[in-house]
């Protein structure tokens, strides 16, 4: 990537413990001169406010985002930021991080990586999610790792009547349905069953939650398919939920069409770190017999 002049800060609003280490990190960037710019939200104005800055601003500006937090904190930030076109880097200072490249306690070094080019920006396929509303767009997301569709208090299953770009697949009796990419194929879809997908490949997840017949069997599709998912029967507090963060109630008459974004999350990588098994076998704990003499 080119120079890094002007960079963007993106902290998890929720966690407060996180000022001290924000703090270290900025001192960091300033004494490389280094411009810094915050969209801060109010928890944080207090404590930033000379580093503030609207997230249109940042989208003209940044030369790279720096997600201080989890993989949720990332997640927004390619939201925000991906159709711009800046990259994003994420410094752990959350708990599993699948897609955080730093940990907090090697940030310094880190960062110099970057800063001095020694990284790669890997892209990865985002999700769009458009409700349909009496025939028309009612609203759009985005999504780095998934959208769901799921029931909100309701105890019983609900049924989704799923196509892929027009052709059904079946009618869903389930908690509800995963529509991941392969970038989230680590995330929620992983607990509900899904496959692990390598995060370079351009496809479509469809993971039911908790089906109610056990033929039923997550999918993988081409990335140039469409998802259509209309929710039947109960129709009460069935919501969208985009990236495990963004909440919004369905109306009975809804349709919730999903695809590929034109738009790609560009996330920075560092030369010769781990790859993506090798991150698999750390974070999931996985280990194997390996055979004598070899």
């Amino acid at each position: 990537m080119n120079q890094v002049h002007h960079v963007g800060v993106m902290i998890n609003p929720g966690k407060q413990n996180l000022l001290p280490r924000a703090r270290t990190i900025i001192s960091w960037l300033e004494d490389r001169n280094i411009h810094v710019m915050m969209p801060l939200t109010e928890p944080f104005r207090e404590h930033f406010g000379c580093y503030l800055a609207t997230v249109e601003q940042v989208r003209e500006s940044a030369d790279l985002i720096i997600s201080l937090g989890g993989d949720g904190t990332l997640c927004r930030s390619a939201r925000e930021y991906s159709t711009a076109g800046v990259p994003v880097l994420g410094i752990n200072l959350g708990g599993l991080g699948f897609l955080t490249e730093i940990p907090l306690d090697t940030f310094g070094e880190g960062l110099q990586a970057v800063c001095s080019g020694e990284c790669l920006i890997e892209e990865r396929i985002m999700l769009e999610a458009n409700i349909l509303r009496d025939g028309k767009q009612f609203s759009s997301y985005l999504a780095l790792n998934d959208v769901v569709i799921s029931k909100s208090s309701l105890p019983r299953t609900i049924s989704l009547e799923t196509f892929v770009s027009g052709d059904l697949v079946t009618t869903y009796s389930a908690d509800g349905i995963i529509i991941s990419s392969p970038t989230g194929s680590t995330a929620y879809s992983l607990s509900a069953g899904g496959a692990i997908v390598d995060p370079r490949l351009d496809v479509i997840l469809i993971s039911p939650i908790c089906a109610h017949t056990l033929s039923v069997r997550p999918l993988i599709i081409s990335g140039d398919e469409t998802v259509c998912v209309s929710p039947k029967a109960p129709f009460q507090d069935i919501l969208l939920t985009v990236d495990g963060q963004e909440c919004h109630p369905l109306r009975m008459t809804d349709k919730v069409e999903i695809c590929k974004s034109p738009s790609r999350a560009r996330l920075v990588r560092l030369r010769h770190k781990k790859s993506f098994f090798e991150t698999l076998r750390t974070k999931l704990g996985w280990s194997g017999i390996t055979a004598k003499g070899t």
